[in-house]
C-alpha cells in the first residue's frame, strides 16, 4: 500500500519532469532576449540535477523492497511494468545529458528525450498510484468519483487547448522592422552619447587589436550583432570622428568590443593601435547600421569577409554561440597571409562549439607551410563551400572592390539581390576630407521648414552649415552610413560621396544625407 511519502515524491518527480519540458521549450523561443534565456538554461540545469537525485532515491527504495524476492513471475504486472519503466527511463536520461554537454546545439534531441521522459515519469507514478486506488476504492465511493472526475477535466481541458484557433507560427515569429533611419536602441536614444572607458586590450595580429570598453551601468545599451558605433576620438588635440563595427557578441550588455586594423595612414587606428591604454575614456552614439543578423529571419547564412571585414561577422558568430542557435552558417574569409588571420584561435574554438558552423581562411600570398585553400574569392570557390545557394543569405564586408566582386559572382550563381547584404563600412572616411577652395560662385542654402537661408562655405557639408545656423537636424555617424540624418531636398543639386544610409525609398523620394553632401548651386532643405 503506498504511504503519503511515496505519493509525494511521485508528484515531484513528475513536476520537475514537466517543468524541465517547459524551461527547455521557453529558452528555445527565439523571442526571448539573451539574459533571459540564460537564466531559463540555469534552472533546467537545477531542476534536471534535482529530477535525477529524486529517480535515484526512488530506485534505492524499490530495489529495497526487492530484497529477497528478485524479479519473478510471481510480482503483480503493474509492478513488472513499473521495473521496465525505470529500466527504460535511466538510459533515456544518460543519453540526455550525454548530448546536453557534448552536443548542446542537438536542440531537437534534448526536446523529444526531454518530453520522452515526462511521458515516462508520468507513467511510472500514475501507475502503481492508479492500481492502488482502484484496489482500495469501493465502486461508487467519493475518492474514486473525484479521481475519475479529475482524469476528465484534464482531458476536456487539454483537447480545448489542443484544437483552439491560434495564430500560424509563421505570424508570430515575423519580426518587429524598425525604420531604416532608426538606430536599435533602447533606454537612452542614439544621438545622446555614452562615455565608454577603455578596459583590456588583446592583440590579433601584428596591426590589430582587440580593445574592450566597459559600458556604464546606467546606460541602456542593446545592439544586434553587425551594427557599429560612432566614436569621437582626441587624438593630439584634435577631436576625429570614426566608426567601428562591434566585434563582440552583443548578448554581453556591460561592455563592447571593437577590433581596429592598423592603417598606415590612418591618425585614429595607428593612435589605437600604438597608443591606447586601458583608462582611455571615449565618447561614442550608437548602435547604428542595417547590417545585422537577426535569427527570426536568416534560417540559413553565408558570411563572405576580407581582411578587417571580418569584426562583423565575428560578432554575429558569437551571437549565435551565445544563444547556442542552431542557423547553419558557412563563413569565407579572405586575407593575404596566416599572419593576417584576425580572430584565428576564436574561429578554431566557434568551430568546435557550433556544429552547424564550417569555415575556410584562403590566403592569396601562402608561405610553403599552408596547407589550406589559397588564391581569391570566384565563382567555383563558393560554389564548392555553398550548395544550397538558393536558401541562403549572404552578408559581404571587406574593401569596395572586393565586396564588388563578390556581389557579381552570387549574381552570376542566380543568388537574388535581396538576399545579399553588403557592409560599406569604412567607406565614408573620404568624405571627411576637407574640400579644396576652389573658384565658383557663392552656393546658397535654403532650410525651407526653419525659414533660414544661409551661403554655403567652400567645403563644408550641408549638416555644418544646419549647425552653423542653428538648424536641428538629428545625426549620428556623420560618415553616410546610419540614416539618421537624412533629409528631403525641395528643389537644386547636391553632391553626396555617401548613399549607404539611404532606402531605395528615400534616394526616390528626392532624400539625402546631410553629413556627406555638399550644395551645388541653390539648393533647398525641407529642414
Amino acid at each position: 500500500m503506498l504511504n503519503i511519502s511515496d505519493v509525494v515524491a511521485g508528484i515531484a518527480f513528475v513536476t520537475l519532469a514537466a517543468t524541465n519540458v517547459v524551461l527547455m521549450l521557453e529558452a528555445s523561443d527565439p523571442s526571448r532576449s539573451g539574459t533571459t534565456r540564460t537564466r531559463l538554461i540555469a534552472l533546467h540545469k537545477a531542476a534536471g540535477y534535482l529530477f535525477v537525485i529524486l529517480l535515484c532515491i526512488m530506485v534505492y527504495r524499490m530495489s529495497q523492497r526487492l530484497v529477497g524476492v528478485g524479479i519473478t513471475g510471481h510480482l503483480p504486472t503493474h509492478l513488472v511494468l513499473h521495473i521496465v519503466l525505470v529500466l527504460v527511463i535511466v538510459p533515456l536520461l544518460f543519453l540526455k545529458i550525454l548530448i546536453a554537454r557534448r552536443y548542446k546545439h542537438s536542440h531537437s534531441s534534448l526536446k523529444a528525450l526531454g518530453i520522452a521522459i515526462f511521458v515516462i515519469s508520468f507513467a511510472l507514478v500514475s501507475i502503481p498510484t492508479l492500481s492502488e486506488l482502484l484496489r482500495s476504492s469501493n465502486p461508487g465511493s467519493l475518492g474514486l468519483r473525484l479521481a475519475i472526475s479529475l482524469v476528465v477535466a484534464i482531458c476536456l481541458v487539454r483537447g480545448t487547448l489542443a484544437f483552439r484557433p491560434h495564430a500560424p507560427a509563421e505570424l508570430s515569429r515575423i519580426p518587429k522592422i524598425l525604420p531604416p533611419a532608426t538606430p536599435l536602441t533602447t533606454g537612452q536614444n542614439a544621438k545622446d552619447p555614452m562615455n565608454l572607458l577603455l578596459a583590456q586590450i588583446e592583440r590579433q595580429t601584428r596591426d590589430s587589436k582587440t580593445l574592450r570598453f566597459e559600458i556604464p551601468k546606467e546606460r541602456g545599451f542593446h545592439a544586434r550583432p553587425g551594427q557599429f558605433l560612432t566614436f569621437q576620438w582626441t587624438v593630439d588635440d584634435q577631436r576625429v570622428t570614426r566608426s567601428y563595427t562591434i566585434s563582440s557578441s552583443p548578448i554581453h550588455e556591460n561592455y563592447v568590443e571593437i577590433t581596429p586594423k592598423r592603417m598606415e595612414n590612418g591618425c585614429v587606428s595607428v593612435f589605437l593601435n600604438d597608443r591606447a591604454k586601458p583608462g582611455l575614456a571615449v565618447e561614442a552614439r550608437g548602435p547604428y547600421g542595417q547590417f545585422y543578423f537577426d535569427e527570426t529571419v536568416h534560417k540559413s547564412i553565408v558570411l563572405i569577409a576580407a581582411g578587417s571585414g571580418i569584426t562583423p561577422m565575428m560578432s554575429m558568430l558569437r551571437y549565435i554561440d551565445d544563444l547556442k542557435l542552431s542557423t547553419p552558417v558557412t563563413l569565407l574569409y579572405f586575407v593575404r597571409t596566416a599572419a593576417d588571420i584576425i580572430f584565428e584561435n576564436e574561429l578554431a574554438r566557434l568551430g568546435r562549439s557550433l556544429p552547424n558552423f564550417k569555415y575556410e581562411v584562403c590566403l592569396s600570398r601562402p608561405d610553403p607551410t599552408w596547407k589550406g585553400p589559397t588564391g581569391r574569392l570566384t565563382e567555383e570557390l563558393v560554389s564548392r563551400n555553398v550548395t544550397d545557394l538558393d536558401s541562403r543569405t549572404f552578408f559581404l564586408c571587406g574593401p569596395s572592390g572586393f565586396m564588388d566582386n563578390a556581389r557579381q559572382f552570387l549574381s552570376t550563381l542566380g543568388v537574388k539581390q535581396d538576399r545579399i547584404l553588403q557592409e560599406s563600412f569604412g567607406e565614408g572616411s573620404s568624405t571627411t576630407k576637407s574640400h579644396p577652395l576652389e573658384a565658383r560662385p557663392v552656393d546658397t542654402l535654403v532650410f525651407m521648414r526653419s525659414e533660414k537661408v544661409c551661403q554655403a562655405s567652400a567645403g563644408s557639408t550641408l549638416l555644418d552649415l544646419a549647425e552653423q545656423n542653428g538648424v536641428q537636424i538629428p545625426y549620428g555617424c556623420r560618415q553616410g552610413l546610419c540614416g539618421t540624418c537624412a533629409t528631403r531636398v525641395l528643389s537644386g543639386t547636391v553632391e553626396m560621396g555617401v548613399e549607404t544610409g539611404l532606402t531605395a525609398d528615400q534616394k526616390n523620394a528626392g532624400y539625402v544625407l546631410p553629413c556627406v553632401s555638399r550644395t551645388k548651386g541653390t539648393v533647398v532643405l525641407a529642414a
